[in-house]
Order: C-alpha cells, then sequence, then structure tokens
C-alpha cells in the first residue's frame, strides 16, 4: 500500500518518476502574456440567472483560430488561480489573496490567449479557464455542480486542483461528478455515461502541497498508477461502499483520458505562503520550482484544440457553445450536448453560409467579358473559393452543413444570375449602339461621290477590326449583332453602291459604243466620200476619152500630123486605162469593205489608203507624162500654127481639157489628204472606243468575281461565328455563281438559239457579260452556226 510518512527533499528529481515531456516550444511557459481576466460567466443571485460577459464574448469570436481550454476547478482557496498565472509565465494575473473568502466567482477567462502549435505546424490559441471554488461556503451544492459542469464542458483539459494526496474525503468531493451526470445529456434521451464521456476533457488530478511517497509494497510507481490505485472499488456491498463505489466508477467513466501530477508544498513558512504571488520563484524550494516547471510542460502538452463530433471547435464556436450551455441552465433544463453542439452547428454553418457568399462576392470578378462561357467560368471558380472557405468554417451533422450550403449556393446562384443577365443585357447594348453607329457612317460614306464597292468594303473590314477587338462589346450577341449587321444593313448598302457603280459602268459603255457607231459613221460618210471622189475620176476619164476623141479627128484631119497624133492618142489611152483600173479598184475595195463586219473595216480603210497612194503615184506619173505630152503637143502646136487654122482651134481645145484635168487631179489630191486625215482620225477614235470597251468589260468581270468571292467570305464567315456563338448553324448549301444579269435583259430566255438571228445571238452574250466571245467571233468572222453552238455551251 501507499506509504503515509513525509516525503524525502528530492533536489530537482520528477515527482513520482514521471518522465516529463520533451522539451519544445509547446512544452514551455510563455514570458508573460499581456491581458486581464475576463468574465466570462456570473451568477446573478437576484434573479438566480447565469450571464456570459460580453466583452469574454467578443474576445472569443475575434479568435477564429482553433481554441484549446484549460480549466482549474477545485476548492476555494487552494491556488487554482496560482497555477494558472504560472502558465502564463507571471505571478500576477488572476487573483490570488490569503483571506477566506473566494477571491473567483463564476468562470473568468484571460483576455489574450496563448498562441500554441501543434506537432503538423499549425496554429491554435490556449484559453485559460479559471473557476469558482467549489464548496464555498456561500454556494449551494446545485450551484455548484452547475460552476462543475460548465468548466468540464467548456474545456480540453480539465485540472482539478487539491491540497494533499487522494483518499476518501478527496474522492467524495469529486461526488460533483455524479451529480454532473445526473444534470447532463448527450442527448434528449437515450443517455448514459459511456456516451457523455467522448465529449469530456481530459482530466489531471492536481495534487498539491503532496507528501506522500509514490510507493506501493517498496516499489516506486507513477503518479497515474496512484490516481488509477485510488480509483479502485472498495470491497463491500454496502450503501457506503456502493456509494463510494459509485463515485469511483462516475470519474473513471467521465474521464476516461486521466492522469494525476503530485506538486510539493513552495516552502514551509506559512506567512510567506500569503503572500505567494509576491515572492520570487528563486525563494521557493527547488522541488517545488522544478515540479511547476514540469507541470505547465504537461498541462501544455495535453491542452490541445477541443473537438466535438470530429470538427475542432474555434473562437466563435466556444462563444455559442457557453450561451447555448448558460440558456439551458437558465432554463431549468438539463443540458444537452448535442442540442447545444446543433445549435452551435448552425450558427457556425450559418455564419460559414455568410463567410462563404462573402469569399464568393470578393473573388467573383465583375470585369470578367460577357460571354455566357467565359462569366460560367468564373462563377464557378468564385463558387468554389466560396465553398472552401464554407467548409473551412462550417461544422456539425451533414444535413446541417448541407442545408446552410444549399443556402449559400441558392443566395450566390440569384446574385450571379441577376449579373450575368445584367451584363449580357449591357453587353449587347453596347453591341448594338456600336453596330448602329457603323450603319450612319458606312451610309453617309455609300452615298459620297466616286464610292465603289471595294472602297465601301475597306470602310467596313475597317468596323469589323475595331468591333471584334472592343472589350465592351461582349457577350454571345456580339457575332450575332455583326452577321446581321453584315447580311443586312451593310449587304444593302453594298449592293446600292454596286448598282450605282454598274449603272455607272453601263452608261460609261453605252457612251463609248455611241462613239464607236458615230466613228462607223464618219467612216460611212467618208467612204461615201471617196465613192464621190471615184465618180469624179470616172466623169475626168469621160472627158478625156471625148478629148480623145476630138484629137483623133484632129489627127484624122490633119494626115501630115497623124504620126504625132496617134503617139498622142496611145498616151492618152494608157493614162485612161490607169485610171481605170484605180476606179476598178476603188469599186472593189468598197465591194470588199460592205461585206466584210465591222472588225474589217479598220484593214480595208487601210488598204483604201494605199490604193489611192497608188493612184495618187499613177496620177502623178499620168500628169508627168501628160505634161511631157502637153511638151510635144505645143511643139505640134507650134508645127500646126504655120499649117492651119483648125489646128489652133484643136489646141485651143485641148489646151482647156488640159486645164480642167490639171484641176481635177488637184482636186483629186486636196480630196485624197482630206480623206486620209479624216480615215486616220476615225481609225484612232474606233481604237480608244474599243479599248474602252474592253477595259468596261473587264472591270464589269472583275465586279461580279468580286462579289462573288465576298458572297462565299461572308458565307464562310457566318457559319465561324455561329458556331463560335454556340449557335447551331442553319443548313446551307454552296450557291453556284450566276451571271450577272442587267434589268429588263435576257429577253431571250428559253428561246432555242437556232431560230435566233445572229445580231439577238450577239445581243445574249452582250447580256450575260460575254463580250469577249462576240470579239473572238468576229475576229475569225464565224457565220451563224458558229454563233449557235457558242450559246448552245453557255446557255
Amino acid at each position: 500500500m501507499f506509504g503515509f510518512g513525509r516525503r524525502q527533499a528530492q533536489p530537482a528529481a520528477s515527482p513520482a518518476g514521471r518522465t516529463p515531456p520533451a522539451s519544445s516550444s509547446r512544452g514551455t511557459a510563455p514570458p508573460g502574456a499581456p491581458g486581464v481576466p475576463l468574465e466570462l460567466v456570473r451568477f446573478d443571485s437576484d434573479s438566480g440567472k447565469f450571464h456570459v460577459g460580453e466583452q469574454a464574448l467578443k474576445m472569443l469570436r475575434s479568435t477564429k483560430d482553433p481554441v484549446g481550454v484549460v480549466a482549474v476547478c477545485g476548492r476555494a482557496r487552494q491556488g487554482k488561480s496560482f497555477i494558472l498565472n504560472q502558465l502564463l509565465g507571471q505571478s500576477t494575473g488572476f487573483q490570488v489573496a490569503p483571506s477566506v473568502r473566494p477571491c473567483t466567482k463564476g468562470l473568468w477567462m484571460w483576455s489574450s490567449p496563448i498562441a500554441r502549435k501543434n506537432a503538423d505546424g499549425s496554429q491554435y490559441q490556449l484559453v485559460l479557464l479559471d473557476s469558482e471554488g467549489i464548496d464555498a461556503w456561500d454556494q449551494t451544492g446545485q450551484y455548484s455542480t452547475q460552476i462543475f459542469s460548465l468548466a468540464v464542458l467548456l474545456s480540453s483539459l480539465f485540472v482539478y486542483n487539491q491540497m494533499g494526496g487522494i483518499d476518501e474525503a478527496a474522492l467524495d468531493k469529486l461526488s460533483l461528478v455524479t451529480e454532473m451526470t445526473k444534470r447532463i445529456r448527450v442527448r434528449s434521451e437515450n443517455s448514459n455515461e459511456a456516451d457523455l464521456a467522448s465529449f469530456t476533457p481530459a482530466f489531471l488530478w492536481l495534487l498539491r502541497d503532496f507528501y506522500l511517497s509514490l510507493e506501493e509494497e517498496g516499489q516506486a510507481v507513477t503518479a497515474r498508477d496512484y490516481l488509477e490505485t485510488a480509483l479502485r472499488p472498495v470491497p463491500g456491498s454496502s450503501s457506503s461502499a456502493q456509494d463510494k463505489n459509485q463515485i469511483r466508477a462516475s470519474i473513471k467513466a467521465l474521464f476516461p483520458d486521466r492522469d494525476c501530477f503530485p506538486l510539493v508544498r513552495p516552502m514551509s513558512d506559512e506567512k510567506m505562503l500569503a503572500k505567494l504571488e509576491t515572492l520570487d520563484s528563486s525563494t521557493f524550494r527547488p522541488e517545488f520550482q522544478q515540479g511547476v516547471k514540469e507541470l505547465t510542460s504537461l498541462i501544455f502538452h495535453k491542452a490541445q484544440p477541443k473537438r466535438m463530433n470530429n470538427s475542432i471547435i474555434t473562437g466563435p464556436m466556444l462563444a455559442a457553445l457557453t450561451q447555448a450551455y448558460v440558456d439551458a441552465l437558465n432554463h431549468g433544463a438539463v443540458p444537452t450536448i448535442a442540442t447545444a453542439w446543433q445549435g452551435v452547428a448552425e450558427a457556425e454553418s450559418r455564419r460559414a453560409a455568410d463567410m462563404a457568399e462573402s469569399a464568393y462576392q470578393q473573388a467573383f470578378n465583375q470585369n470578367v467579358p460577357a460571354d455566357e462561357p467565359a462569366l460560367d467560368r468564373e462563377f464557378d471558380r468564385a463558387l468554389s473559393i466560396g465553398q472552401k472557405a464554407f467548409r473551412e468554417v462550417a461544422v456539425g451533422d451533414t444535413s446541417i452543413q448541407l442545408a446552410h450550403e444549399k443556402r449559400f449556393q441558392d443566395r450566390v446562384q440569384q446574385l450571379f444570375t441577376q449579373f450575368k443577365k445584367q451584363r449580357l443585357t449591357s453587353a449587347e447594348l453596347e453591341c448594338e449602339k456600336l453596330v448602329n453607329s457603323a450603319r450612319d457612317k458606312l451610309t453617309e460614306a455609300s452615298r459620297q461621290p466616286g464610292m465603289t464597292p471595294e472602297i465601301l468594303q475597306a470602310e467596313y473590314a475597317k468596323f469589323e477590326r475595331s468591333y471584334t477587338q472592343s472589350t465592351a462589346a461582349t457577350g454571345p450577341a456580339k457575332w450575332e449583332k455583326l452577321i446581321q449587321f453584315r447580311n443586312g444593313a451593310f449587304a444593302g448598302l453594298q449592293q446600292d453602291v454596286q448598282q450605282r457603280a454598274n449603272q455607272a459602268k453601263q452608261q460609261e459603255l453605252a457612251a463609248e459604243r455611241q462613239k464607236a457607231q458615230d466613228a462607223r459613221q464618219q467612216a460611212q460618210q467618208e467612204q461615201a466620200q471617196a465613192a464621190s471622189l471615184r465618180q469624179e475620176v470616172t466623169r475626168l476619164g469621160h472627158e478625156v476619152s471625148r478629148l480623145q476623141s476630138e484629137l483623133n479627128q484632129e489627127r484624122s484631119s490633119k494626115e501630115q500630123h497623124a504620126s504625132r497624133v496617134t503617139a498622142l492618142e496611145q498616151d492618152l489611152r494608157q493614162e485612161t486605162s490607169l485610171l481605170n483600173a484605180a476606179r476598178q479598184t476603188l469599186q472593189q475595195a468598197v465591194q470588199d469593205q460592205k461585206q466584210k463586219g465591222e472588225t474589217e473595216q479598220r484593214a480595208a480603210v487601210s488598204q483604201l489608203g494605199l490604193e489611192l497612194q497608188q493612184a495618187r503615184q499613177q496620177l502623178v506619173a499620168v500628169r508627168k507624162e501628160a505634161s511631157d505630152s502637153k511638151l510635144e503637143v505645143d511643139s505640134l502646136k507650134r508645127q500646126l500654127d504655120s499649117t492651119s487654122t483648125d489646128s489652133n482651134e484643136w489646141i485651143s481645145k485641148y489646151r482647156k481639157a488640159e486645164h480642167d484635168r490639171s484641176v481635177a487631179v488637184s482636186d483629186k489630191e486636196k480630196t485624197e489628204r482630206e480623206l486620209r486625215g479624216q480615215l486616220s482620225q476615225a481609225e484612232q477614235q474606233l481604237s480608244q472606243a474599243n479599248t474602252k470597251l474592253e477595259q468596261a468589260e473587264q472591270q464589269a468581270k472583275a465586279a461580279q468575281a468580286a462579289l462573288t468571292q465576298e458572297k462565299l467570305d461572308l458565307q464562310q464567315r457566318l457559319q465561324e461565328a455561329q458556331a463560335q456563338a454556340r449557335v447551331v448553324p442553319p443548313a446551307t448549301t454552296a450557291a453556284t455563281p450566276e451571271p450577272m444579269v442587267v434589268d429588263g435583259a435576257d429577253t431571250s430566255a428559253g428561246k432555242d438559239p437556232a431560230k435566233m438571228t445572229i445580231a439577238e445571238l450577239k445581243t445574249w452574250l452582250d447580256e450575260h457579260n460575254f463580250q469577249e466571245k462576240v470579239w473572238e467571233l468576229g475576229q475569225k468572222k464565224a457565220k451563224k452556226p458558229e454563233y449557235v453552238e457558242c450559246v448552245r455551251q453557255l446557255m
């Protein structure tokens, strides 16, 4: 059995062979925790109600970290506050007094929790509670039980402070444990001590001024062995033995995690003990100093964060638990841990939902582009942050957490739906604003003189680039508005500009055609003039023939000059033959010109010029011969003057004919020069007209190709934009570009080409923009069958 002799002095030895926890930052007292005691729970004797201190609640609610709670309880005036001050690392703090009147009423806590770290490095705060002494002279049994119960329910380490060793009297003082099990329930029904044990703190029985040797049958035992031995049931079946065993069983059932620590008397001088808090620690016995050091290390080691239902309690949760237990006591009900915990879980889950909503709102980027996928991704991101914040705070049953999490999710979903609707509406209005502005600018630009589809398309491309890069114009309506504008208003503007351009080109083409027609008419007039000149040459030939006849008559009458007149007649015949040849050549050229098409006109006119040039050369030769003949005639005239008066008359006539011939030749040369100039000018005008006609045809073809390509580009970009906007594109088929048809054209649609004239076939080719075919067929002098075959291939 345990010895009851005085303990011998053992310098710096661990009491009862206890091995202290390994030294670390967790096992040492802080150098001094600044703060003041705060009243956590007080009892109002007038109203008979407990009250929770507002300052203490405020401090707990501001402590967001997990908390561990060390509560020191025991009989009054036995140094509980001194132990707490040692944990604070100071001699003062909680009130210590030498009188028999209790210093501490209700439950008090230190205003500054002690920061601690777990083995994994996570931080928690250690709250120190000082309780009113039990069995004080001004207490009732019920009150003592209530204070004791509150200290047990709120702490994670319950230190029971007692003077001396464990005996029946000491155990009898802990009959409060039995009473507590009667006044506290885990659930409202079907609750027992085993259920309650899962919610009780670690228990440390502190034996102050311990003077016994921890031995059993001559063998040293630990303080825990000493405690377990004291809690063994006493033999016997008497009511007294049953009461004692009931206390022991309640302690063991309520505190499965229990330990014991003996602490020697600090000094022998009673007067000095009365001023314990004012003394320097060096005046204490070395055994006491070592014991206090080991005690604080043990308390810090055992005082872990408080848990309930596998949930770590934080400062706000401890405040809520305190309020829940006090409310139960004030209503005369038995404190129910499950009910109190459910209230705490409800409050914490509610707070977690509010914090999650706040975290969501802080995390949600309201500047996210107004695009539904981007908005949804941002919502999911912010929601995950809010859910993480909720799970970090929410405690309690899954049903409670799910209910409040659903409330949080419903709330943020509602906020997001409103924001999304507003954001998309705002973005759509901005898109519409930009599109309307572009429509006005492009409409005004399309009405400017000289506007072409290419220039208008370039202006639209500038707008589309700025619209695409705009951060204000976003959302699903962005591309829909752009596509509607491009396929609607802009397409109409482009069509109007194209129509005006086509009309201008048609007018220019018509003007060029009119110029060509005028050139053809002028050429025809010049041909008529050439024919008139040819007639005049014929008339002159006739006149020469007449003169030749007269000369023949003169020759016949003048036999003496027959040989000379005969020679002159031969010369005149030769000249007439040349003139007739020129006339026939000119007539043949005119006939060929009529038979050839418009495309051979320039060659005919050129050939005519060459022939006229040859005729002029021949006429020059004739004129030279005529001059020679004139000389001869003059010679003959001189001879004839001497022979006959009739010869003078013939010479006079001949001179007159020669003069008329010279004038005719001069007029012919002048006319030829004018005709060649007019023909050259007509050819130049015709060439220019054909060049402009070809250019106009090429521009019309290029415009038609550009329109076809633009249509294909617009269809492709429409499909891409619809895919990006998650709009199911309508079924489309590639449309074969059709030739541009001028209004009022295609009058021969459905008519058999074989039944059409060449003029109608040419008109059909022109109307369908195949002018190059008309040109090719004209160049090779095609016949009607070739025109018919060409039109059939193009139909």
